[in-house]
């Protein structure tokens, strides 16, 4: 086999064209609007499944095995998960255009792990549309550059890739700043992925400023609002829309504000099903049950301006009263919402838990994680409204019950802490755990902060103190 004597990039070596030889990638290819493909020479790097080890024909290996015992996968998977990262990483900072797509094929692998490729929670699904993407914008190509490299560089503890990862951070952002200024360009399907991509990679990465995430969802929630209802109407931005809304939704929040998801005509949008991965009846479901869940904003900011209060003054009377009405209205909607679903989707089983959890000992374990989310979506907003109800003193054993959904909520965190997505799914539920937790509770939240912060930097456990 030939070497080959020129050391410009692949593309301009095929174009007979003089290459400066720039990294990560020459100015010869930016200038045509082409990825640069790297200087690499004579290898090629092939990654198989993420999680399913290479076979020698007519051999089985330990590995092989241990794939195939559920009982012990989550070793023998990670292991293959950091070695595929390692072998990434390590190509990374040569030919980071090159390896792009290598990256993502990792990424989303990692981000299905462990569950089964038929699950269609829109966090996940969002990042399978990456690779048919990059490439359109460069705004939305070095978003996608900063977050699979800081993602390899974490799953191989590569120091290299997440520095790479951080510079091409700020690459993007100055991109992002420029493109908004751009009339045709501030409102494209891609721009809102980068935006999406940005306020992820904050989530994972930063921690050192824990309001850095709600700028960008608040950038977020403006381009979604700014783009109108009429942009959601292909496959693409419908699961960017809904991989959105939590993010949106949390910004409302702590913004103090409300979430403009509850108006009739962003429902409507999001009611509306573009792909048929969901069965129509469940799908419908989670949608009503988000609808009502754009509301809780607005319960959250009045239960705590009630509890701060003064409760003989005659205008926090008149809020608890109208309080206490909203919340008797929507415990019954949730009710009868819950008796619906309860008999579409399998309800969760009780099992030991894996990590000998001794304050939780038995957890709960659901059919699929789509149920699960949804479930302990549930779960959240039932402890907000018994709370309410609490508070504006209406008879019933609400204390009691705000101890029962909490407790729901842990023993589902077991099965929602899986996979690197498991800390987003978490976010809201753990804090909702957190407000109203006994002492014992809160240093098990506390444990559990610590452990997913690891690579979800925003649920530092200080993050959660007030």
């Amino acid at each position: 086999m030939g070497v080959p004597r020129s050391n410009g990039c692949l593309l301009c070596v095929q174009r007979h064209v003089k290459c400066d030889e720039g990294l990560p990638g020459c100015a010869r290819c930016a200038k045509y609007g082409r990825p640069c493909p790297g200087y690499g020479r004579g290898f090629k790097f092939v990654t198989g499944k993420p999680y399913r080890s290479r076979r020698h024909q007519g051999s089985k290996t330990a590995e092989d095995d241990t794939d195939l015992a559920e009982g012990s996968s989550g070793k023998a998977s990670q292991a293959m998960q950091q070695s595929q990262a390692r072998r990434a990483s390590s190509l990374w900072l040569m030919s980071a255009n090159t390896n792009v797509m290598q990256s993502l094929e990792i990424l989303i692998g990692d981000v299905s792990h462990p569950f089964p490729a038929s699950s269609t929670y829109t966090t996940a699904r969002w990042f399978t549309f990456l690779p048919s993407i990059y490439g359109r914008n460069r705004t939305l190509d070095s978003s996608i550059r900063c977050f699979v490299a800081h993602h390899i560089g974490t799953m191989a503890g590569n120091k290299q890739a997440i520095m790479y990862a951080r510079s091409t951070y700020v690459e993007a952002l100055n991109r992002l700043q420029r493109s908004l200024y751009n009339p045709r360009e501030s409102l494209s399907s891609e721009i809102l992925c980068a935006v999406l991509l940005q306020c992820f990679y904050e989530l994972f990465a930063n921690a050192h400023d824990s309001t850095s995430w709600i700028k960008h969802a608040k950038g977020l929630s403006q381009l979604v609002r700014f783009r109108g209802c009429d942009r959601y109407q292909t496959e693409f931005d419908h699961t960017l829309l809904k991989a959105s809304r939590g993010l949106i939704i949390m910004h409302s929040l702590f913004s103090k504000e409300k979430c403009f998801l509850a108006s009739g005509d962003w429902q409507s949008v999001m009611k509306q099903q573009l792909d048929s991965t969901l069965p129509t009846i469940f799908h419908a479901q989670v949608e009503e049950l988000f609808a009502l869940y754009t509301t809780i904003p607005c319960f959250i900011h009045q239960f705590f301006d009630l509890r701060q209060a003064e409760p003989a003054h005659e205008t926090t009377q008149f809020k608890a009263c109208k309080l206490l009405n909203d919340a008797l209205a929507m415990q019954a909607r949730l009710i009868t919402w819950y008796d619906s679903f309860s008999h579409t989707a399998p309800l969760p089983t009780e099992v030991l838990s894996s990590m000998g959890d001794t304050l939780y000992p038995v957890v709960y374990s659901f059919t699929d994680i789509d149920t699960a989310t949804i479930f302990a979506a549930y779960y959240s907003y039932m402890v907000i409204v018994h709370a309410i109800l609490g508070v504006c003193h209406y008879p019933g054993e609400h204390a009691a019950m705000v101890a029962y959904y909490r407790d729901q909520i842990c023993m589902s965190v077991e099965y929602l802490a899986q996979g690197i997505l498991g800390p987003s799914r978490l976010g809201f539920p753990l804090l909702v755990v957190n407000e109203f937790a006994d002492p014992p509770t809160k240093l098990w939240v506390q444990g559990w902060l610590q452990r997913l912060s690891e690579t979800y930097k925003v649920m530092l456990p200080q993050n959660y103190e007030r």
